[in-house]
């Protein structure tokens, strides 16, 4: 299944599952197995009717408990626990299903609502590591991060690792779109400290390597979730540098506008993240990622602003 079929179905599946709940006020946890659950797995591949692939109710060894799904691999051996909780329930704890899965040595725990879905990682020695919470109708649009859970891989090491390498991929993305202001070779040292302290795994290596490429060539602005506002793409937004801009003749200091467009201005009293959005907002972009970081201390230097905190 390509990325392209997936958010397809994904989208498709979405709507129709928003839907239902906006129609049925007090959704139970069964009507979420088969409302939002078993089209869920339909849509990225899975036959929930068919025993070598999903098993309902999977008891605990050594308890009278039972998982609510296991979706085993091509072994029949169970790859991914997946948990159900009511409407309201909290699905950014991992809580039982977790330690569950850590005993049966089970890599993967999926829970859901209904409506939000979160992916967690399980390893025997650590506590588990949250993958991705998204909303439903958000699925559609990250297709490319969960081609990893679909039937073709049937929860093999490549499909997981997949997994990993895209949540890894977004949170270093979003790293480095907060703290632009940073030399890189900070920022290299910095993510590698908040994502792996220590020596890295290939998966989480490959990952941060990923994303630094596509964070310096600026393709991430083509993702959805850092995709410019009004439907601009990434071609759209015009490069701007320090010299573009002048002080606002009428703004307090710090305020600067836009030699070529006087409607255009930036308030440099902002954080390095609230001017980046200004920009877009306004179809400027610097000619790099890395380049935004000397574009911001520029104009505050000029302002007489100092470094930002």
């Amino acid at each position: 299944m390509e990325a392209v079929d997936l958010s397809r179905r994904l989208t498709e599946f979405s709507q129709v599952a928003g839907e239902v709940l906006r129609d049925v006020e007090d959704v139970t946890e069964q009507q979420i197995r088969h409302w939002i659950v078993n089209p869920f797995l339909v849509a990225i591949g899975w036959d929930p009717h068919d025993k070598r692939q999903v098993f309902l109710d999977f008891p605990v060894r050594g308890s009278d408990r039972h998982v609510d799904y296991a979706l085993l691999n091509g072994d029949g051996q169970p790859r991914l626990f997946l948990d159900v909780r009511e409407r309201t329930g909290n699905v950014s704890d991992a809580g039982e299903v977790a330690e569950h899965a850590k005993a049966a040595k089970v890599p993967l725990a999926l829970i859901t609502n209904g409506r939000e879905f979160s992916l967690w990682y399980i390893q025997e020695t650590e506590a588990p590591v949250p993958l991705f919470v998204l909303p439903l109708k958000d699925l559609g649009d990250n297709a490319e991060s969960l081609l990893g859970l679909s039937v073709e891989y049937r929860l093999s090491d490549t499909g997981i690792q997949q997994l990993r390498r895209s949540a890894i991929r977004v949170a270093v993305l979003v790293m480095l779109e907060e703290n632009a202001e940073k030399t890189f070779d900070a920022l290299v040292d910095w993510v590698q400290s908040q994502v792996a302290p220590g020596a890295l795994d290939e998966t989480t290596s490959q990952a941060i390597r990923d994303a630094t490429m596509l964070w310096l060539t600026e393709e991430h602005l083509t993702l959805p979730a850092f995709a410019p506002r009004e439907g601009q793409r990434l071609h759209e937004l015009r490069p701007t540098t320090a010299k573009d801009w002048e002080a606002f003749p009428r703004g307090p200091s710090g305020t600067f506008q836009y030699r070529f467009d006087t409607t255009k201005t930036l308030d440099l009293r902002q954080s390095p993240k609230e001017v980046r959005e200004q920009m877009r907002l306004q179809g400027l972009r610097t000619p790099t990622a890395t380049s935004f970081g000397g574009f911001y201390h520029a104009l505050r230097g000029r302002a007489g602003l100092g470094s930002a905190k």
